[in-house]
């Protein structure tokens, strides 16, 4: 049975510091290999938001990797291993390849430790031009020391990895000689390369330290180790006071993969990944398994540090949605069912082909690429988060701004029936539809009218709403520092705001309420983007305030003498009319949004966030758009589980 590990990321950051010192560089590297992309994109590192994890795969060549593997099958464990790492850089189309720097090391052992350039006669008639060297030899670096200008790092190397592996014969053997399993020595090998390579790259921060860049060994062996003979094991020799050393003082992790070990190997292997920090070796008792073991290690290290990197790095977005009763009305009667501007601004937002649907000029769809909020206001105490921050929030925006949901009996009975109204807020965290993150429903609201037909009750204060989305960032972006969030952020995390208002403010808010929180907003970082939202926003006055908002969501110099009013220097406000435009103009505000090409790992159709094991939620039956089954995990099965 394969046991799997975990390495948290309290524990990645939470190790105490301590930088290697005096530790010479007395390694055999392979001349440096024409460097080949796995994928379609090789992006190099500086391309990307996050430093990129340095694996080093530290592969067994002892002869007892000729065995075969298990009773069950014809290939041997060398055999088997060679195609567990070519599965292994084509693990999720290249994804390890293009966003890690790989290395290699093979090792053995040394028949004279005390001379330098020692190798194995067996080894030698085997491989004669890359022959293990004082018992062990990296055939793939992580970056050529040799190239003293900028040490530059192979990119995306996981084709000159397989080309090495697959240039070489299997360990040799003889009646008389075999390759034994020095394992410290190698690891001993490894801990100088760090130390060599965090040198030649001061602009790392540090090996071991939070900012530093993460380093991981994955050992493949099949046997129990030994000393530097190849056969006994003196205390001396135990691997695992180098993987301890290496985890409790640079923060490197050693991965164990025990390959078809059973017994006191496997024992020590335990305890190796016990010393290394991973707490257990990943057992491989077949190929197949051998593969899946592998792929369970980056699949690890891939949520636990490359995935919380890039979600730090992806966009948030929040939407400020004006809530007041107007939004409910066609002139000066209530709307019909698809006519309003809240309906229409529902349809933008979450419809069949919404906001999130839309790709943007890298190719990808936005729900991969930004996380999305909503915030609505209207009168006080109507203001209202309503979603958070969150990726694949379709459903929830969808389910939030549906009018059928908050009509609840009897205080309503038809949602487009105009006044009176009493709306009903409801909490999507609760069956159904049971989203995973908090989801709040919201209406404007629709009172009775003054002689005509229109819904009454909810101004336009959107100080207010502008204030809430300010205080809402504020805390958002402090608890999303903390360790062991779920969606981290850091301090280059880039927030926008997006306001789409159908009306004058000016009855409601002063103009001073309104500048001060859009400057103030735009002094910490956060740019504000208003959209005009309706036939309502035409009129000369109108218009001023809608530029005016602009420019001091934009770091703009508001000119008030001229007619209209002009920013130079900052943005002018997206006239929009129905759900086509008002999704154009969101569009043309996120295509200037910058992305890191390396973080598209996300599909919110195929592996959405969030999700968790719930049972099956009751889809809404009045739900017009979105995935269709209201648990905010895109998928349309409504199981959670991410698959169509």
């Amino acid at each position: 049975m394969k046991r799997l590990l975990t390495l948290s990321i309290v524990q990645r950051f939470g190790l105490q510091a301590g930088l290697l010192c005096g530790l010479g560089v007395a390694f055999v590297v392979a001349e440096a290999p024409d460097v080949e992309a796995t994928g379609g994109a090789c992006r190099a590192e500086d391309e990307c938001s996050f430093d990129k994890p340095n694996f080093m795969l530290i592969l067994d060549y002892s002869s007892s990797m000729n065995n075969l593997f298990g009773t069950s099958t014809t290939q041997t464990r060398w055999d088997a291993a060679v195609d567990a790492i070519e599965a292994l850089v084509a693990f999720q189309s290249g994804y390890l390849d293009e966003n890690t720097h790989l290395a290699l090391m093979r090792f053995g052992h040394d028949p004279d430790p005390s001379t330098p350039g020692t190798t194995i006669p067996v080894d030698v008639n085997t491989n004669p031009l890359a022959p293990l060297v004082d018992g062990y030899r990296v055939d793939v670096p992580w970056y050529d020391p040799a190239d003293v200008t900028n040490n530059p790092w192979f990119e995306c190397n996981g084709v000159s990895i397989t080309d090495a592996l697959n240039a070489l014969q299997p360990p040799g053997s003889s009646p008389t000689e075999g390759i034994g399993t020095w394992t410290k020595n190698a690891l001993d090998q490894t801990q100088i390369l760090i130390a060599q390579s965090d040198a030649d790259h001061p602009g790392d921060g540090g090996v071991g330290l939070p900012n530093g860049r993460y380093y991981g060994n994955i050992v493949i062996t099949d046997g129990r180790w030994s000393g530097p003979d190849g056969v006994t094991q003196p205390p001396a020799e135990d691997p695992n006071q180098t993987a301890d050393d290496l985890f409790n003082n640079d923060g490197v992790p050693t991965y164990v993969v025990a390959v078809d070990l059973a017994g006191m190997g496997l024992m020590e292997a335990d305890e190796l990944a016990m010393a290394g920090g991973t707490m257990t070796a990943v057992e491989a008792t077949s190929p197949a398994d051998l593969i899946a073991a592998l792929q369970q290690i980056i699949s690890d290290v891939q949520s636990t540090v490359v995935i919380p990197e890039c979600i730090a790095g992806l966009p948030r977005v929040m939407i400020i949605l004006d809530a007041s009763s107007s939004m409910l009305n066609v002139g000066n009667s209530f709307g019909s069912q698809g006519n309003t501007g809240w309906d229409q601004a529902r349809e933008a937002l979450a419809g069949a082909m919404s906001l999130f649907d839309a790709t943007l000029m890298t190719g990808e769809a936005v729900e991969d690429l930004l996380h999305l909020g909503l915030t609505v206001f209207g009168s006080p105490g109507e203001e209202s988060v309503l979603i958070d921050y969150g990726p694949c929030m379709k459903d929830n925006f969808d389910w939030a701004l549906d009018p059928n949901t908050s009509c609840v009996s009897p205080g309503c009975t038809d949602p487009w029936g105009g006044p009176q109204i009493d709306w009903t807020s409801q909490d999507g965290m609760l069956p159904p539809p049971e989203f995973d993150l908090p989801t709040f429903s919201h209406m404007p609201n629709c009172d009775l009218s003054f002689g005509d037909l229109r819904c009454l009750g909810s101004g336009t204060y959107t100080h207010l709403g502008l204030e809430l989305a300010a205080a809402n960032q504020a805390a958002y972006s402090t608890a999303s520092l903390m360790p062991g969030v779920a969606f981290p952020t850091n301090p280059m995390t880039q927030y926008i705001n997006i306001l789409i208002t159908d009306g004058d403010y000016s009855t409601y808010s002063t103009d001073a309420e309104v500048q001060a929180a859009l400057e103030g907003m735009f002094g910490g970082g956060v740019p504000t983007y208003v959209i005009a939202f309706g036939s309502g926003t035409t009129a000369p006055a109108v218009v001023d305030k809608l530029t005016a908002m602009a420019c001091w969501g934009s770091g703009g110099v508001l000119d008030t003498a001229s007619s209209p009013w002009t920013c130079p220097g900052g943005e002018d406000f997206f006239a929009s009319s129905n759900a086509t435009d008002l999704q154009q103009a969101l569009l043309s505000i996120l295509q200037n949004v910058t992305f890191d090409p390396c973080c598209d790992f996300n599909d919110c159709s195929l592996t959405p966030e969030p999700t968790t094991n719930e049972p099956d939620p009751v889809a809404a039956p009045t739900s017009t758009s979105g995935d269709g089954d209201g648990d905010g995990d895109g998928d349309g099965d409504g199981d959670g589980d991410g698959d169509p």
